[in-house]
């Protein structure tokens, strides 16, 4: 698939195939996160600009649709030393177009995954990366923030399961690749996983319900927000096109399925409660904004009542 992706003779790249490689490895995962990315990068550096050019494209779509199994690859010194392995130990006065897209991607990969990504610890190496190639002289052209807001968490409400299913699952990636390198400060560190993988200290288990409803106060500080923005805006001002106010009630919009979803999952009455009050507020809050996003302009409304605060959510 990806010798495919990447034939010299395709005059432009086939995101089709591209897309169907991601999907291949989000569902097989185990070794084939490792060997696609390694593939890759290895096309990356061949002769051919064009198979070098397509392989890019490629490993860009891979980081935007898959997960965290790819890119504890990405941040291996072994993955970043090969995509840089061309790269003269001084930057030349012009660098050709595939360096140029290789500086965009770690800067890219720097401001986004490394930044946001819940398990970033893994990731450094990619910051490593940067302040090596800063150091060496390297400049890093900007990014293109409306391409790089792909690898920005668009939804970040999650149950306690999702939140639990999602660590196991890069635990096991990381594991994986422990064992693989096998040195011994990585079988070390292996054996101090598989602990806490097996659970031998359930003290050092994560709080899952408390990182939810973290996530349900931040949701509900929003919509407050959004209300009281509301309230100062003049009678005649436009709002909600590119701005804070339709960043805000995007953000509203975005998880009121999730809540929903809770809300039918939850057996406790307090958590139900609270999450009818949140989803209400929401309502009444983006109904504001749409009435006043259209002209509609009412009297400021008081400050909405947040729900009352439960020890447990779903």
């Amino acid at each position: 698939y990806i010798e495919r992706a990447c034939n010299p003779q395709l005059g432009e790249p086939d995101l089709a195939l591209d897309l169907e490689i991601a999907d291949l490895i989000n569902q097989k995962k185990q070794n084939y996160p490792r060997e696609a990315a390694m593939h890759i990068v290895r096309l990356i550096n061949n002769r051919n600009p064009n198979v070098a050019s397509l392989a890019l494209t490629l490993l860009d779509i891979c980081v935007k649709n898959c997960g965290h199994a790819f890119h504890l690859h990405i941040a291996t010194k072994e993955f970043l030393n090969e995509i840089v392995r061309k790269f003269p130990e001084r930057p030349p006065a012009l660098l050709n177009p595939i360096q140029l897209r290789i500086l965009e991607f770690i800067q890219e990969w720097r401001s986004t995954i490394c930044v946001n990504s819940r398990h970033k610890d893994d990731l450094v190496h990619i910051n490593d990366m940067y302040r090596l190639l800063s150091y060496k002289g390297y400049i890093f052209p900007e990014i293109d923030t409306q391409s790089a807001a792909v690898l920005n968490p668009t939804e970040t409400l999650k149950s306690p399961d999702e939140l639990e299913q999602e660590d196991r699952a890069a635990q096991a990636a990381k594991l994986q690749e422990l064992i693989r390198r096998a040195t011994p400060a990585d079988l070390e560190e292996a054996n101090e996983l598989m602990k806490v993988m097996a659970g031998y200290d359930p003290e050092a288990k994560p709080d899952y319900k408390k990182q939810t409803n973290e996530e349900l106060e931040k949701i509900q500080r929003k919509t407050i927000l959004l209300n009281d923005m509301l309230n100062n805006v003049k009678v005649g001002e436009r709002i909600g096109v590119s701005d804070i106010f339709e960043e805000l009630s995007q953000a509203c919009k975005v998880v009121q399925p999730k809540i929903q979803k809770f809300i039918e999952e939850e057996v406790d009455s307090e958590s139900i409660d609270r999450l009818l009050n949140l989803n209400d507020l929401i309502n009444t809050v983006l109904k504001r904004f749409e009435d006043t996003k259209n002209g509609i302009f009412e009297p400021p409304e008081e400050k909405p009542q947040p729900p009352p605060q439960s020890s447990s959510t779903t």
